[in-house]
């Protein structure tokens, strides 16, 4: 049993940890004032880490969940706002390689991984479907050998710069979730209209939009996968995001750990004095362990992934125990740190706005819970 990276997972997460430092980091103040990183994008695409999973004919690392995560880690702990874009192209682009076609594969994945497309946008969510994703209402209906999309999606990363959007829609309203079915829709198509730009609390330099489709002619062959396979399209996605978003979640966790950890020891004489010394160290060590603890959790789901295995309940107990622990840090550190972490500027505070949204996309932790409990439920 191994419980730390080694080989080729050891490598990316290392070159995450150079890229971060080297790119994101000058860049980061600017981008948490809400200026998308186009540069940091467009310097990725030269590293490979726009598709980690991707193999290498499409230029992608052709490496597994485990580097993916550790990868994202890195990322996020010096711009969250990059890492969750980098995260929503490597889930588009893994789906355009698991269930794509050969001409699909060509069209779009050399242009995800070495960033001429900015993004790549994954849209699920609609007004009444975030959780319960089954019930999204925009629908695609034959034309001969076309498709018409109609409908309204939001809170969606991205949608406004990327190369190529995944969209699900219904396409037999009498099947449920099996009356999904997905979509490749590329900018500039005549319908695909973006609308209202999101002003967030955190991950400011991250582009969320709403996106409508107004008889948004497709052809067949921008269909990916079969016809009512987009659920299964969908959840393949999440689970794999899932482990994406702990990964992000740890990356910011971590960082605020480091920054804690440097605070308290700059200022160890004066919490003698006061008689705050144990308290903090206290507070420290429970920050670590959560951290450690989830981290374990991810590594366990992203590990399964790569053995074939299904990973669904591992991937929502890590993302739970991730953006929980992430989100635990945040909030003791900005204690700890105390009038420094309340300059928006400084890295806590940022961390703090970053890190609750992964308490909530993808998945909230309630539905997470639920799979859990079902899963559960079903085995015995």
């Amino acid at each position: 049993m191994q419980f730390e990276l080694t080989g080729r997972d050891a490598e990316i997460a290392a070159l995450a940890k150079q890229v971060g430092q080297d790119v994101l980091q000058p860049h980061a103040a600017a981008t948490d004032a809400g200026n998308f990183p186009a540069q940091n994008l467009r310097a990725l695409g030269t590293t490979g880490l726009l598709g980690i999973k991707i193999r290498k004919e499409y230029g992608g690392l052709q490496a597994g969940n485990v580097a993916y995560v550790a990868a994202i880690r890195e990322l996020a702990g010096v711009c969250a706002s990059t890492a969750v874009t980098v995260a929503v192209t490597n889930m588009v682009g893994d789906m355009i390689q698991l269930y794509g076609s050969e001409d699909q594969r060509q069209r779009h994945l050399p242009q995800l991984t070495s960033g001429q497309y900015l993004a790549g946008s994954f849209a699920l969510s609609e007004t009444g479907a975030g959780s319960d994703a089954a019930a999204l209402r925009t629908r695609a209906e034959r034309d001969g050998d076309d498709w018409i999309l109609n409908g309204s999606k939001m809170w969606i990363t991205s949608g406004d710069v990327a190369g190529v959007t995944l969209v699900m829609a219904k396409t037999d309203g009498t099947k449920g979730s099996r009356g999904i079915t997905a979509f490749l829709v590329e900018p500039g198509t005549p319908g695909f209209e973006i609308g209202r730009h999101e002003e967030k609390l955190g991950l400011r330099g991250s582009s969320t939009v709403a996106l409508s489709f107004v008889d948004c002619r497709l052809p067949d062959s921008a269909r990916l996968g079969g016809e009512g396979q987009g659920f299964e399209i969908a959840m393949t996605a999440l689970d794999g995001g899932r482990c994406g978003i702990g990964g992000q979640a740890l990356g910011m966790g971590y960082r605020v750990l480091a920054e804690s950890a440097r605070h308290l020891e700059a200022r160890k004489s004066a919490d003698k004095t006061l008689g705050t010394d144990q308290n903090s160290q206290f507070r420290l060590a429970d920050m670590a362990m959560r951290l450690d603890a989830a981290w374990l959790m991810v590594l366990r789901a992203a590990w399964l992934g790569d053995q074939g295995k299904k990973m669904s309940r591992e991937a929502a107990m890590a993302k739970v125990m991730a953006s929980e622990a992430g989100d635990f840090a945040a909030k003791t550190a900005m204690q700890l740190v105390g009038a420094a972490a309340l300059d928006a500027r400084h890295p806590v505070a940022r961390a703090l706005r970053d890190v609750r949204v992964s308490r909530i996309y993808e998945g909230t932790s309630e539905i997470q819970r639920l799979v859990i409990a079902r899963s559960l439920a079903a085995s015995v």
